[in-house]
């Protein structure tokens, strides 16, 4: 999308800088005694920094579900492609709302299947492209790429794109604070991005060198409409993908599901009419998730397409959370301590960053 140029440039600047920020985020928490992502706000910028974190997490969330929807409903499409559109989301309906009313431990389990997705998805890529000789879809014959994209308006796009992949700031001080021996931090965070990194580079590297300007917004689907490969190795790999929201739909809205029903237990009327019966509680908190789940699978339905929704999710979220945000509460805590140099850095990246999250947010709603 945006040439072997700029992806490579901007990978780069991604990778770089939520590296950076992520240790950033530490030497906040260490200093003012902090354990989650709000307590850091909320040193930086009082209760409304805590409360604005809190609504960017929420939104944050609804939005990943949404592509959750999406991506399930696309990897049944390319399963079935006799399915029609509203099938696919009342099966997505049925299938995704009951992960809702599971408890998070047993929901914690499931979401290794992302995990072993991911991996899987990868070797079978790079096992696709060596087992075929002639394009597309082979490592040996390259399809038609592009080195500066001729269409300059896919360079501001893949801003949200590439940073949606360094999305996981908001759990580091939690890990931070349960790890044993927290003075490793910093060899971690180095240590997963280089896994992480690498993984990135493999996919796009060769995704791009497989399928080039037809690449599609899922490389699933260039799999399943590729003629040439194993077709039993390739219905696994988007099972897998098609597993992966599955499990992870009821993590990803737990925290918007447990505030609504914090919320609705504050009113008096609600809490005046429930306390009688227990099973009047239970039916408004199953009403609760059934309502989310529909408004999550209509925004997906009405709001198609998993790239302008990843795209979206980078650049207005990823980098208000792993980048705008710890730059700018290092900034405001450490301003007066820091050198000269570290402050041009800062101011630098902070305003790099806010272009690239304004360019990418509305270039994805242009898509």
């Amino acid at each position: 999308m945006a040439g072997w140029l700029w992806g490579s440039i901007v990978f780069l600047f991604c990778t770089f800088l939520t590296n950076y920020t992520a240790k950033l985020l530490i030497r906040c928490l260490e200093t003012y005694r902090g354990s989650t992502y709000g307590d850091i706000g909320a040193a930086a910028f009082g209760d409304r920094g805590r409360n604005f974190v809190s609504c960017v997490f929420v939104i944050e969330l609804f939005t990943i579900g949404v592509a959750m929807v999406i991506l399930l409903g696309d990897g049944l499409q390319s399963l079935f492609p006799r399915l029609g559109f509203l099938t696919i989301y009342i099966f997505c309906f049925a299938v995704l709302t009951p992960m809702l009313f599971l408890p998070i431990r047993k929901l914690a389990y499931a979401s290794l299947i992302g995990v072993i997705s991911g991996f899987c998805l990868v070797m079978v890529i790079v096992y696709d492209g060596f087992s075929k000789d002639e394009q597309p879809g082979s490592l040996w014959n390259f399809a038609k790429t592009e080195f500066i994209p001729s269409n300059l308006y896919n360079i501001p796009l893949s801003f949200g794109l590439i940073m949606a992949g360094y999305s996981g700031h908001a759990v580091f001080p939690s890990i931070y604070r349960d790890m044993e021996n927290p003075r490793e931090y910093t060899q971690m965070i180095d240590l997963t991005y280089i896994i992480t990194s690498s993984i990135y580079i493999i996919m796009a590297v060769a995704g791009y060198a497989m399928f080039g300007l037809d690449t599609m917004q899922e490389i699933t689907q260039n799999l399943a409409s590729t003629p040439g490969y194993h077709k039993l190795v390739n219905s696994f790999a988007i099972w897998l993908i098609v597993l992966t929201p599955i499990a992870k739909y009821g993590i990803m809205l737990n925290p918007i599901t447990v505030t609504c029903d914090l919320l609705l237990d504050g009113l008096p009327r609600v809490e005046a009419w429930s306390k009688y019966d227990t099973w009047r509680s239970f039916l408004l908190n199953g009403l609760v998730r059934v309502l989310l789940s529909a408004f999550v699978i209509y925004v997906a339905a009405v709001f198609p397409g998993f790239d302008r929704i990843v795209a979206l999710l980078g650049a207005l979220f990823s980098f208000g959370i792993s980048a705008i945000f710890p730059l700018e509460c290092y900034r405001r805590l450490f301003g007066h301590s820091i050198s000269t140099t570290e402050s041009i850095v800062i101011w630098v990246l902070l305003i790099i960053s806010s272009i690239m999250a304004i360019a990418g947010t509305i270039a994805s709603f242009l898509l």
